[in-house]
């Protein structure tokens, strides 16, 4: 299963050190694509994302008000995607007022990192973190409780 992160994002190199690293383990267990649309205001926004997005694709959208799931239940929500054989799972990361309800509409699953807002550059590192953690759940390597 292609996992493929589209995030809108103004440039930051803060945290490019910690998305390489998570990039380079994932690598391991998952095809990863990562694709960044300029911020601007929502709707274009929107647009933009929409149109990268196939109908046959599992799609999450990031979320303040989203389901608060632990690793462990994330893992299993990939596990269970790669059963039902989904080809493509795009995990979505909005601009600064969020996804748009078009968006929202798309999502089969709404996820939330917590109810704090975080940078956006900082909850991609975070959501890598979490495919990472999942995948050794799966893989039942020892990561997950170190």
């Amino acid at each position: 299963m292609k996992i493929s992160i589209l995030c809108v994002s103004k440039k930051s190199g803060m945290y490019s050190e910690s998305e390489g690293e998570y990039i380079k383990r994932l690598s391991k267990y998952a095809d990863l694509e990562i694709d960044s649309i300029v911020h601007s205001d929502i709707k274009t926004e929107t647009e933009k994302i929409m149109t990268k997005i196939k109908p046959h694709d599992y799609v999450i959208v990031m979320d303040e008000f989203g389901s608060q799931i632990n690793s462990e239940a994330f893992a299993e929500l990939l596990e269970t995607r790669m059963n039902d054989s989904v080809k493509r799972l795009v995990i979505i990361i909005g601009g600064a007022y969020g996804a748009g309800e078009e968006l929202k509409s798309r999502a089969n699953y709404t996820l939330s990192l917590g109810k704090m807002v975080w940078p956006h550059s900082l909850a991609r590192v975070m959501l890598l973190e979490q495919l990472y953690r999942a995948h050794t759940i799966l893989a039942n390597v020892p990561y997950h409780n170190e």
